[in-house]
């Protein structure tokens, strides 16, 4: 036998240079133009214009915007997977022999290939090469490309060595030359000229055009449209496996009911291997994630992000094959399969290197078990109210070029991002993403579904709207399917967009009606239907959360019936007026400047000639009754010739005809798709709310006012939002990622107009904000935290949650030093070990934090600003309020009111006076409303904490265990430590205050303490000391307080501690109706918005729902 081996291999062998070692079957004429009939295309390929050669004109990565392009089968001649205009350089760099192992093929040949800046290693044996070949020779074949002329042979003959002067163009002229002869009968010392024959004829096939696309070429080489894309990172290992079936999620075998016995193993082993279904897939490993797409088709059907459960193994008793693979993370569990054992555990100990190196930051544990680490420097920037941040936003928007994320509990389509509407509905937000999505942007939506009859949000609308806007380019999900699911009681609560993956905003700001305000928190939204700023008291029932319609006056003025029937004029005239004025800004100011000029004091009129001024004019005293007669002669005149003018100019085709209509229960007046014009008003339709008087009903009518704009002031918001870059809004993205994946999995899995998304890598990453000004931009160092579980993050694992806002917050309460301020929705936490149903441990901690300060004798303060009144539809006295007065029950339940609230225990510890320690306040305003003196609660909707001037916590999470307990309401947050310090001083005591942290904290003070527009000069840098804590923060606020009691008899109130007072409190006639005068005088000297949270409101009442109410037969855990 080893003689005939000998013989045929002295018959075989031949020296080197000649021909028949080389098979030249892959030769194409210099000009060639192909056209391939494939599935019904038509694919023309010139060879002379698709040569590629080097320039450093073309860019160096394929754009990332490729992976959202309509995906090809893998087999598809359009298939081009790499970068325009570069080579692909080969280069073998080593090799393994084996005769025993592979008689037939010993040499494991180390192939390296670099494509621009990407390099990438693969391992083949002579056969993979050969078989490429012949897959070639066939495909060549298919293209009936006429035989070579004898010019051309001749001309071949001098390429086949291509030293020549001009060496690259020789190689990019020279064939691809396969050698003939197998591995098994190349001596060792010719193993050097063979791998140079090899890399010559890889060299040399990769620059033809029509071989180097061919999809045999492209899976020899383990490349997808994956792997040379901007922003993905490394290439990474690529290579077809093969998936079981089903193995998305954690499977038991129950076969004779063994499966806690050791038979399961045998069992699983015999399924896999006889019954399961396996198929081919593209494996993909990137930085910080493994992706398996479906050749077939050339989608992704399965994105594997790197966490702390990402974990790989091999073997039979792990996957029930000898060269089968378990990738595993804690939303995701899939078996593969690869052609031999060796290769298995190549991919394994890729994914090792790669998860230990790259992937290192997600898989490791970090601080407060968070799913991702600190990230320094980041540059950082706070807003404060909705005004700034829905500005940064729409600009961000408008400078996306990739991707836009947004998250929200609700979304309003019509929202102005901008205001006032000084360019018609141009940042109007689905105008701001149909004009993206025009431009190619790809936009991902995801949506909080509610449960209809209980929450009138309307997701499903809003949903339709922006789809509609572009529906290739905006994909919208809502999730949960609460059935399905079974969830019913929990949400979606995160407000996140991002853009690009570079810049990433997060907070408590949903994009919807309501959340657009400023730092005036103003009341009222009239426009320019002018409206008597004269005290004239009228029979229209006056609405707010503060107080009740009086019933009966006990002062009347002389002219009060006179006064009433003018009112009454102006009230129909102003009832009448359309939802959208259309003038313009000088159509406006005319018209306003030709309308009665009126002072806000009663019986008060302008000084004839007097132009309008923002600053109150000098008046002019007369007589009473000259006033109110002139006053009313001018009102009847003015009304009598504008009205109908104004109706001309205001309405449209679109608009209603029908006069004197209450605007509270009116039709849409506009159709939602006609442009609006630019107009003054600053809250239109439904966004002038006031949501405890009017619950939000008939989106699909956003033009269409909720409340009656001329009796019913709106509630003001207040609310905190942060904007964070680079590598932290890498991981805000990946929050997004990893939800629009697992809702896509449950809901959209086959649907393949809902993509799976893509992280980015996290080297290099640079952002664009050129609309953020430099000085409002802070380096710091921050963490991304969350609230996740089972149900809202996908995880497999029921038990699988992450509550890292909750232990960041616990921390950073325990480690502070000087003061902690509070800006929060909710104070549902109890300041004890046993909780009585509550869990979170906010409250206890602060507890703790506040009696070591007591013990040690040191300063410590702690500062709440919460919401007057929860933000619920419903008189807190009356049959609809039940909700509203649940709330108030836990709130105060954490306060002030049983064993384990924080102010009875600090007593029960010995503490004389808890406000040394704590104190909480809300925020209020007021106004003048046609004539009449109104107030209302600012709504304070933040989850903002600052400690020490140098931490700072903000997102979407309330301080209730809704928010910290991960297994409910889903949540997001970020907590920043500065990095950039000044001198400041606590106790007056030197102390370095953060820049981010400070600056943001003494905005909040100024605003709250009304310092922003006035010249008053108070010292906010210490605000620990006992000149400020007590001298001023507290004063002010109970100053404020007691003039807002006073003149409206507003609530909540200490002076009411049960229904019955509540009742009798209501009736009495305030002072702002029976002495306007004197009330007007008296508001002068409230100073910002700062007021008292009434801790004895309500007190001798149970609040909780009865037993026999809806709320009454819901869980606690709905209300906690």
């Amino acid at each position: 036998m080893t003689e005939l081996v000998e013989i045929a291999s002295q018959g075989i062998t031949r020296a080197m240079s000649q021909d028949s070692e080389y098979d030249d079957a892959l030769e194409v004429p210099d000009s060639l133009e192909i056209t391939v009939d494939e599935n019904g295309e038509t694919i023309r390929i010139r060879k002379e214009d698709t040569e590629c050669i080097d320039s450093k004109e073309t860019p160096d990565v394929i754009p990332f915007t490729v992976i959202h392009n309509t995906s090809t089968k893998f087999k598809s001649q359009t298939r081009n997977v790499f970068i325009p205009g570069k080579e692909v350089h080969v280069k073998i760099v080593d090799n393994e022999r084996s005769v025993t192992t592979h008689p037939l093929n010993p040499n494991l040949y180390t192939i390296e290939f670099r494509h621009g800046p990407f390099v990438w290693t693969i391992k083949k044996r002579y056969k993979h090469i050969q078989y490429l070949h012949n897959q070639l020779k066939i495909y060549r074949a298919s293209l009936n490309i006429p035989f070579p002329t004898k010019s051309h042979r001749e001309r071949r003959n001098s390429l086949k060595s291509y030293k020549t002067a001009d060496e690259k163009k020789a190689r990019k002229n020279a064939l691809p030359r396969f050698p003939n002869k197998p591995d098994i009968l190349v001596p060792y010392e010719q193993l050097n000229h063979r791998r140079k024959e090899l890399e010559d004829y890889l060299s040399n096939l990769l620059n033809i055009e029509i071989y180097r696309r061919h999809s045999e070429t492209i899976n020899f080489l383990d490349i997808s449209h994956l792997s040379f894309v901007a922003d993905l990172g490394m290439k990474g290992k690529e290579g077809t496996v093969l998936k079981r079936t089903g193995s998305n999620a954690k499977t038991r075998c129950y076969f004779l009911g063994l499966f806690k016995c050791g038979h399961c193993i045998k069992c699983n082993y015999l399924r896999t291997s006889f019954c399961g279904k396996w198929q081919k897939r593209h494996l993909v490993v990137k930085e910080t994630f493994v992706a398996y797409l479906n050749p077939q088709d050339g989608e992704i059907k399965s994105v594997i992000l790197m966490d702390n459960g990402f974990g790989i193994s091999l073997g039979v008793y792990t996957t029930g094959s000898r060269s089968g693979m378990q990738i595993t993370n804690l939303s995701r569990h899939i078996v593969v399969k690869c052609w031999t054992k060796r290769k298995a555990k190549e991919w394994m100990e890729f994914i090792q290197e790669v998860s230990n190196r790259e992937g290192k930051d997600f898989i490791q544990t970090n601080p407060h078990n968070s799913f991702a680490p600190y990230r320094s420097p980041i540059s950082a920037t706070w807003f404060v109210d909705g005004a700034d941040y829905m500005s940064a936003v729409a600009d961000a928007l408008e400078n996306a070029k990739e991707e836009i994320f947004i998250a929200d509990w609700w979304l309003s389509p019509e929202i102005h991002m901008k205001r006032p509407m000084s360019n018609g509905d141009y940042w109007r937000l689905d105008k701001i993403l149909q004009r993206k999505a025009i431009q190619g942007v790809k936009i991902f939506i995801l949506i909080y579904k509610e449960i209809e009859v209980a929450l009138g949000i309307n997701s499903y609308y809003s949903k339709q709207r922006l789809v509609e806007q572009c529906p290739e380019n905006i994909k919208v999900l809502r999730h949960p399917d609460h059935a399905r699911a079974g969830v019913f009681l929990w949400a979606h609560h995160e407000k996140i967009v991002v853009i690009d993956q570079s810049l990433a905003f997060l907070g408590g700001i949903d994009l919807c009606y309501g959340r657009w305000d400023n730092n005036e928190h103003k009341l009222t939204d009239l426009e320019s239907i002018h409206q008597s700023s004269i005290y004239i008291p009228s029979r229209d029932k006056l609405t707010n959360t503060s107080s009740k319609k009086v019933l009966g006056c006990t002062k009347t003025h002389v002219l009060l019936s006179l006064a009433i029937a003018t009112n009454t004029i102006a009230m129909a005239t102003t009832r009448s007026m359309p939802l959208l004025p259309i003038m313009d800004e000088k159509t406006q100011k005319d018209l306003m400047l030709s309308t009665l000029s009126t002072d806000n004091s009663l019986f008060m009129l302008q000084e004839k000639g007097d132009s309008v001024k923002c600053n109150t004019p000098e008046m002019q005293r007369k007589n009473l009754f000259d006033v109110a007669k002139t006053t009313v002669d001018k009102m009847k005149n003015t009304v009598r010739v504008k009205r109908q003018e104004l109706i001309n100019m205001v309405y449209t085709s679109h608009e209603a005809d029908t006069d004197d209509i209450d605007l509270s229960v009116s039709e849409d007046t506009v159709d939602y798709n006609c442009s609006l014009q630019p107009t003054t008003k600053l809250w239109l339709g439904k966004d002038y709310t006031n949501f405890i008087v009017k619950d939000f009903n008939d989106l699909e009518r956003p033009y269409q006012d909720l409340v009656d704009r001329t009796t019913t002031p709106r509630m003001p918001w207040h609310d905190i939002g942060v904007l964070v870059q680079n590598a932290a809004a890498r991981d805000v993205a990946r929050h997004f990622i990893q939800r629009w994946n697992a809702v896509k999995l449950e809901k959209a899995n086959f649907n393949s107009c809902y993509p799976n998304l893509l992280p980015k890598s996290y080297k290099d990453c640079k952002s664009y904000a050129p609309f953020i000004k430099e000085a409002n931009k802070h380096n710091v160092k921050c963490q991304i935290l969350r609230s996740v579980s089972s149900w809202s993050a996908g995880f497999l694992d029921p038990e699988t949650v992450e509550q890292s806002i909750q232990e960041a917050y616990i921390q950073a309460i325990s480690e502070a030093e000087r003061y902690i301020y509070i800006e929060n929705q909710f104070f549902i936490t109890l300041a004890s070990m046993d909780k009585g149903g509550v869990k979170n441990q906010i409250g206890e901690t602060l507890l703790k934090r506040i009696l070591r300060a007591y013990r040690e004798g040191a300063v410590f303060r702690v500062f709440v600003v919460m919401p007057l009144l929860p933000g619920f539809e419903g008189e807190v006295g009356g049959p609809s309020g039940t909700a509203l007065r649940a709330i108030t029950h836990w709130n105060y339940n954490s306060i002030s009111r049983g064993k384990d609230a924080i102010l009875n225990q600090l007593l029960e510890a010995g503490v004389k006076d808890p406000s040394e320690y704590i104190t909480f306040h809300g925020l209020r305003n007021h106004s003048m409303l046609n004539g009449t003196m109104v107030t209302e609660l600012i709504y304070v909707h933040s989850k903002l904490m600052i400690v020490d001037d140098n931490t700072v916590i903000c997102g979407s999470a309330n301080i209730n265990d809704r928010s910290m307990v991960a297994t409910r309401d889903s949540e997001i947050a970020v907590i920043i430590h500065d990095q950039e310090f000044e001198d400041g001083r606590m106790n007056d005591i030197p102390f370095s205050c953060g820049k981010f942290a400070s600056s943001l904290r003494k905005q909040l003070f100024r605003e709250h303490l009304g310092l922003l527009n006035t010249k008053e000069d108070i010292e906010i840098d210490d605000i620990v000391i006992k000149s400020f804590y007590k001298d001023i923060w507290c004063a002010r606020s109970q100053q404020n307080t007691e003039i807002y009691e006073e003149v409206f008899h507003c609530i909540p109130t200490d002076k009411v501690v049960n229904f019955a007072i509540l009742k009798q409190y209501q009736e009495k006639v305030p002072l702002s109706i029976s002495d306007p005068l004197l009330a007007q005088e008296m508001v002068e000297n409230v100073k910002g918005h700062l007021v008292d949270l009434p801790l004895k409101f309500l007190c001798n009442e149970d609040l909780k729902p009865a037993v026999g109410t809806v709320e009454g037969m819901m869980p606690t855990a709905l209300w906690i």
